[in-house]
């Protein structure tokens, strides 16, 4: 079996204002460096156009009226909702593709058509809430596939690793009082960075107590950070959780060159977190897994990214770049105090 890279046109087409971070480029990098590991002319990797996703689908995620307003904006040729967040004549047609990419991804995955995916596409999907578009999205992509998952193909646990440096609360908030997904953010401390939330003590409630993690990182926080978080964290409460599929919501704006954050990860601490989350998956739900393209502001980050990505998915060696960045000893200890306060409140379900 191949793996599938989801993408479409339209993708390239949704664009908010001149000079925005989040723009068509950041696709057309990461396709230009895909395209250079010659692995989609050797159909290791499959190019799989994105249809839209079903309606009653999103309105299980979304808020009808709100999806309705942005349907309108982009009709109308444009569009605010928040000062960052604009629409396009393309943007709904976009969005509704980004997020059918992701259940197709999920339907080919499940019925034994490919092995796993990488759905790359725009806009992104994590911080869109039940009835707001926030943070450059509109339609939450990865809770979406979840929402797929469960409703259409009976999976009873779906595993969400977030490494975008911005916390997902629209993802945590669709599932926040549910246990049928396990929820894991790694994310720059909310009281640094956009949103604003994503805090230890966000465990879930009700059902969902203790299926919501959050591991917000000391500005600063690399490589070494992320390889103990990992560790203690990632791996030993995944187990314990034994999803029957894992999604990722990747973003390389953790990258120590990013514009907009200051974490310290290189592209050699994404590729290993990358290949963590792969034996994971092949450990604990036969290999199935999923990446969906979030946040990340530097171009050739997000190409050198999504190559290291697709190379990871095929069972290709990654390609290795000379990008060197370390941490402080600050953030280390900041890390490793931060898994002790949440080992200590999530104890009674995980460990």
């Amino acid at each position: 079996m191949t793996t599938d890279l989801l993408y479409h046109e339209m993708f390239t087409k949704h664009v908010m204002s001149p000079g925005h971070p989040e723009r068509p480029e950041r696709l057309i990098s990461a396709m230009k460096h895909i395209q250079e590991t010659g692995l989609l002319e050797e159909s290791k990797v499959k190019l799989i156009e994105a249809t839209p996703a079903n309606l009653d689908l999103v309105h299980s995620i979304h808020e009808k009226q709100y999806i309705d307003m942005v349907k309108a904006k982009s009709d109308a040729g444009g569009g605010y909702f928040t000062m960052d967040t604009a629409v396009n004549k393309y943007t709904y047609d976009a969005a509704m593709l980004a997020a059918g990419a992701g259940t197709l991804a999920m339907d080919r995955i499940i019925e034994g058509v490919s092995k796993n995916a990488y759905v790359l596409c725009r806009p992104p999907g994590h911080h869109a809430e039940y009835d707001r578009a926030f943070g450059f999205c509109f339609i939450n992509n990865v809770a979406i596939a979840a929402k797929h998952l469960i409703q259409r193909h009976g999976i009873q646990r779906v595993l969400i690793v977030d490494y975008d440096a911005h916390h997902g609360n629209g993802t945590q908030n669709a599932f926040y009082a549910n246990n049928q997904v396990l929820y894991i953010g790694l994310h720059q401390d909310g009281r640094t960075l956009f949103p604003g939330s994503g805090f230890p003590d966000e465990i879930g409630s009700g059902e969902g107590r203790g299926y919501n993690v959050n591991l917000a990182m000391y500005p600063g926080a690399g490589d070494k950070s992320y390889d103990i978080a990992f560790s203690e964290i990632v791996e030993k409460i995944g187990e314990s959780f034994s999803p029957e599929f894992v999604l990722v919501s990747c973003g390389f704006d953790g990258h120590f060159s990013d514009p907009l954050t200051v974490l310290g990860l290189t592209t050699s601490g994404m590729a290993m977190m990358n290949s963590r989350l792969n034996s994971m998956a092949k450990k604990l739900c036969e290999g199935k897994i999923a990446f969906f393209l979030e946040g990340g502001y530097d171009l050739d980050i997000v190409g050198k990214c999504s190559r290291n990505i697709i190379e990871e998915l095929s069972d290709t060696d990654t390609t290795s770049y000379n990008d060197i960045h370390s941490e402080s000893e600050n953030c280390t200890q900041h890390t490793k105090e931060l898994i002790d306060r949440l080992k200590d409140s999530l104890n009674d379900v995980h460990f």
